[in-house]
Formats: structure tokens, sequence, C-alpha cells
């Protein structure tokens, strides 16, 4: 069983058919994903419980998911992954289920595995976007308090606090601004028609794009001729990072 390779996803396939688990986890491993098994209800949430799967393919008629509780628990406590439901008994009570349960798909066997693979591809985007954008979120609440934190310090006009108030304002532009980047990388590369080798800003056709790299240029020119007067290795090292920021832009 080859688990090398979950840079295209990490999928939990719960089904109590053998034939069918074994088959299409080796298949989905075969195009680059990660691919656990389950055969009951019970096992795929213990499974759900130790790693983090960016997508659960369920078989409704199984053990520990007669009335759908393996879906109503994953997706309550699994909020970011996204849910694929699969039936070889399709019937009106649990497609109006699904519905409601907020699933990317509903597959009624059997079915050609290319049309399971475009359904697996785009649910996982899904969940992978949904993880992202909260990152994000949590990451700017904590550079929210950061801020108010060098706030209070710079309101109380104090010239020792100066240098580590500067010092903590340009490191945390520093690495909010590289997220930002690795965030459109990111996007880029959920795009099918992109080349992986497409440049961020050819893609984005960002128009400030100069403006911030000649801030940048300007900010580390400006610790370059303040170093004498503040004799600092943390500005140093924010120097560093700036021109390392410099680099990254570049290479967008």
């Amino acid at each position: 069983m080859n688990q090398n390779n979950d840079n295209f996803g990490r999928i939990l396939l719960a089904d109590d058919e053998q034939t069918f688990l074994s088959s299409t986890a080796e298949l989905l491993r075969n195009q680059g994903f990660y691919c656990d098994c389950a055969q009951t209800g019970e096992e795929a949430l213990e499974k759900l419980s130790m790693t983090d799967y960016d997508l659960l393919i369920a078989d409704i008629k199984m053990r520990g998911n007669s009335n759908l509780e393996l879906i109503q628990n994953a997706s309550r406590q699994h909020p970011a992954m996204s849910i694929i439901l699969i039936t070889g008994y399709p019937c009106q009570e649990t497609a109006v289920e699904a519905i409601r349960l907020d699933v990317a798909s509903y597959i009624i066997k059997p079915f050609d595995f290319d049309r399971l693979l475009e359904n697996v591809k785009s649910a996982i985007k899904i969940s992978l976007l949904y993880k992202a954008v909260t990152k994000t979120k949590n990451n700017l609440l904590k550079w929210v308090r950061e801020l108010e934190s060098i706030e209070f310090f710079v309101s109380q006009g104090k010239c020792a606090a100066f240098e580590t108030a500067l010092n903590n304002f340009l490191l945390i532009n520093t690495v909010n601004v590289n997220e930002i980047f690795e965030n459109i990388r990111f996007v880029v590369n959920l795009i099918d028609d992109i080349k992986p080798s497409t440049k961020v800003c050819t893609v984005m056709k960002c128009p400030r794009l100069s403006e911030l790299t000649d801030g940048i240029v300007q900010a580390v020119d400006s610790i370059k001729k303040t170093k004498d007067m503040y004799k600092s290795k943390q500005l140093g090292k924010t120097r560093e990072k700036l021109e390392n920021l410099l680099e990254n832009i570049r290479d967008t």
C-alpha cells in the first residue's frame, strides 16, 4: 500500500464492501492522493479523530451509518472536510438528507472512476480553500492583538520602547505580506487551467506590485541608514527578512 504522497489531499474511504474499498482506494492512491480505509462508521469516526482529512467518501448503507450518523458526526466535528456520499441503493429520503447535510456529491453505484475522480478533486479544493481561509482569519485576529500591543507601547511615548515597537511592527508586516503571497500562490494552484510555473502576478495582473517593491526597498535602505543610530540585532534581522521578502516578490 503506497501512502508516501498526500500532496493532492488526504481521503478517508468508508465502505463495507471489501473489494470496492480496496480497489477504489488503490486507484485514488495511484492518482496521488493519500487514502485510508474504514469498513464501519465506528472505525471511520476513530480515524477521523486521529487524522486531518480533506475528504470523507462514505457509503450510506454500512454498519454505523444506517441513519447517516457517521455523516452527521463527521460534518459537525470536521466542518472543513468535504463529504461525498455513495450508495448502491438510492432513494428519495437519503437524497434529501444528503442535500440537507450539504455534502459535496451524491453518487450512485456503479459509477465510472473518472466521474468519482472529478468529484474528488472538486471536493478537496473546497476543503483546502476552507482551511486556508480559516487559517488566514485566525492569523489576522492574532495580527490585530499584536498591533494593539505595539500601539500601547507607542502611546506611552517612551524612547526606550521605540526600537522594540518599530522592530515588531516591521516584523508583523513582513510576515503578513509573505502570507498574502503564499495565499495567492495557493489559489493559483487550485485553478486547473493555470500551469504550476505561472507567475502569480502575471495571473493576478498586480498593478501595484512595483509600488510594493519600491516601498520595501525604501524600508531596507532606511534601516541601513539608521543602523548607526539604533545598534540593534533585531533591526538587522528585520532587514534580512525584508530582503528575503523582496526575493519572494521577484519570484512571484
